[in-house]
């Protein structure tokens, strides 16, 4: 197939179906997550930090602000965790290119490129997560959220009492 003036080459039959299978997986876990019960437990393994700390990690929340999001409450999303709004548009637009490269039976983006790219920024996103995550975990000791901050840990009911003394003094 000539695009543009390059000639991309068809995918064979294997590679559109595994990129339109992974596709049609992602589409069906984030519906199954859209209607699935806020109660229902998403995560199948448990945060280590927070099975330590008690306190959240950068990540933590995100399942239940994708749900979300999805559901159109995006202020309690915000709430949980902002990062599940780029972590969603990255992964449905994943899915939708590999669905796109599976219809048209061509590649459309460079994996590898793509990954490059990816590699290389790595460790500015990883720094980008942990700036944005001190600010998360201030707010979750603050507010508390109960949700995200284990206070029957020693070590995240300390923090609050440095964080938030005047509001644990009243207890």
């Amino acid at each position: 197939m000539k695009v543009g003036g390059a000639t991309h080459p068809s995918l064979p039959l294997a590679q559109r179906a595994l990129r339109a299978l992974i596709a049609l997986a992602v589409f069906g876990g984030l519906a199954l997550l859209a209607i699935s019960s806020p109660s229902t437990r998403t995560s199948p393994l448990p945060c280590g930090l927070h099975a330590l700390t008690g306190l959240p990690c950068p990540f933590c929340g995100g399942t239940r602000a994708a749900r979300a999001i999805l559901s159109g409450n995006w202020g309690r999303a915000i709430y949980l965790n902002a990062l599940a709004f780029p972590a969603l548009v990255l992964i449905v637009g994943t899915a939708a290119v590999l669905l796109g490269e599976s219809i048209a039976s061509r590649r459309i983006l460079s994996w590898p490129s793509a990954l490059g790219w990816i590699s290389h920024r790595g460790p500015l996103l990883f720094v980008l997560a942990l700036v944005w995550w001190m600010p998360h975990l201030l707010l979750a000791l603050r507010t508390p959220k109960a949700e995200l901050v284990d206070l029957r840990n020693p070590i995240a009911a300390g923090l609050r009492s440095r964080v938030a003394p005047e509001r644990d003094a009243g207890k």
